[in-house]
Order: structure tokens, then sequence, then C-alpha cells
């Protein structure tokens, strides 16, 4: 019996993860590069004493809030994959039970 449930879990958080794991992979190698190449800029900038003080502690704030909106986006990405896998992963269930008992299941907050 607990084969019926492995047949449809795993196809299932297969299916939800498959191109999204792509993407987040994608996006996360463009922010870091992005964020990478605005570093070395800075970095070689205050090598060469180009910048006051001032300018500096601004482009060193900036890096920060790239960074900081980098991981925040990320989080919030991984968030609703979670979500996402959280949900199949119910419904997968519901259909086994569904199928397993020949019971119509309603899945919780799938307006069911």
């Amino acid at each position: 019996m607990s084969i019926a449930f492995v047949k449809n879990i795993s196809p299932t958080v297969k299916t939800v993860t498959g191109n999204d794991v792509t993407m987040i992979a994608g996006f996360s190698k463009a922010q870091l590069q992005a964020l990478t190449q605005q570093s070395a800029l800075v970095a070689d900038m205050i090598e060469a004493n180009a910048f006051t003080a001032a300018e500096k502690m601004f482009y060193l704030d900036g890096l920060d809030q790239m960074a900081r909106r980098f991981v925040t986006t990320f989080v919030q990405i991984v968030e609703v994959e979670i979500e996402k896998i959280y949900n199949a992963v119910v419904k997968s269930i519901y259909d086994a039970i569904e199928t397993l008992a020949g019971v119509k299941m309603p899945v919780p907050g799938a307006g069911g």
C-alpha cells in the first residue's frame, strides 16, 4: 500500500520542482555574477583611491543593499517553491487515499 503513495508523491515533487530549480539556479547565477562584477569595480576604485570617503561608503552601502535584495528575493522564491511542493505532496496523498479507499477526499485548501 505504501508503494501507491511513493508512486504518487515522488513524480509529483519532481514535476513541481523540475523547471523551478532551473529557474532558481539561473536567477542565482545571474545575481551573483552581477554582485561579483559590482564588487570588483568598487574594489578597483578603492584600490585606486578614486573615491572620497563619502563615495566609498555610498558604493559599499550599495553593495550591501544589492546583496540584501538578492538574499531576500532568493528566500521568497524558495518559500514559494516550498509551498508549491507542500501543496503537491498533500494533493498527491489525498489522491492516493482516494484511489485506494475509493472515497472522494477533498484536498485541504484546494476549495475541495
